[in-house]
């Protein structure tokens, strides 16, 4: 027991460092981040943009969880492509290119997947530990997220692509657009990006309205905005983001036990 216990120690503080040294050598590569400049017309755009998703989480603060049906997620879908389309088309209309925007280069997002990937790797264990401990804390009676709840109940295939695409591919795509490429973009250019990591971090927590699942998400969001950082490319968080839709996803449908 006392061997297992010194083993358990040694491996959360290698952990530890890992993260650490990931992180410090994530950091120093400022030079990659896009050297787009955020003027007062984008930078209103861009706030209002997660004031809206903040506001729509806000609504729901005190009501009873709503259940998600088809019509939901179809109509959740929709407004994710719409927003994709505001916002590209916005930085279009005052001449600027998404691309430099959001380091968004021509077929780049194939080189990011093992970088996505190996963050994943590296802190899903925390993302998941911190979840626990929260709905430990929320106590038993907590849910998990509506449309995991609709996962769980729609074993049908038509539900699962519908949920996947939305968890895979519009959620990811948009909210990386809006919290990262957006909204720490700005928010590093007039605070500085440690500031701008906590705050778009914890305002991409609270939109998902869920309790239980803010510390994971906090975790989850500092990890986007470090990858951002790394490879100054947003396709990589928004490959990072997808990856961990998609094992959440294949965790409700193999192992529901373990949500439930």
């Amino acid at each position: 027991m006392q061997y297992l216990s010194a083993v358990l120690i040694f491996a959360a503080f290698a952990y530890v460092f890992l993260i650490r040294g990931v992180i410090s050598n994530a950091l120093s590569h400022t030079g990659r981040f896009p050297s787009f400049y955020w003027r007062a017309p984008e930078a209103f755009f861009a706030i209002s943009m997660a004031g809206f998703f903040l506001l729509m989480a806000l609504a729901s603060v005190g009501r009873p969880a709503g259940k998600m049906d088809f019509k939901t997620l179809e109509a959740s879908l929709a407004l994710y492509g719409g927003i994709v389309v505001l916002i590209l088309g916005f930085l279009i209309y005052r001449n600027n290119d998404p691309r430099e925007a959001f380091g968004l280069r021509s077929r780049e997002w194939l080189s990011r997947i093992g970088q996505a990937l190996g963050t994943l790797v590296i802190v899903i264990p925390l993302i998941y530990a911190a979840q626990w401990f929260a709905y430990f804390l929320c106590g038993p009676q907590s849910e998990p997220q509506a449309i995991v709840t609709f996962l769980l109940e729609h074993s049908d295939i038509q539900a699962r692509l519908l949920v996947i695409a939305i968890a895979v591919i519009a959620a990811p795509l948009t909210e990386e657009l809006v919290f990262r490429g957006c909204l720490y973009g700005v928010l590093r250019q007039t605070v500085g990006r440690y500031a701008a990591m906590a705050v778009s971090a914890l305002v991409f927590a609270l939109i998902h309205a869920h309790l239980p699942s803010i510390p994971g998400l906090i975790i989850l969001a500092i990890a986007l905005a470090v990858l951002y950082e790394s490879t100054g490319s947003l396709w990589a968080p928004v490959i990072l983001h997808a990856s961990f839709n998609a094992a959440s996803i294949c965790g409700a449908i193999f192992w529901p036990d373990l949500i439930k």
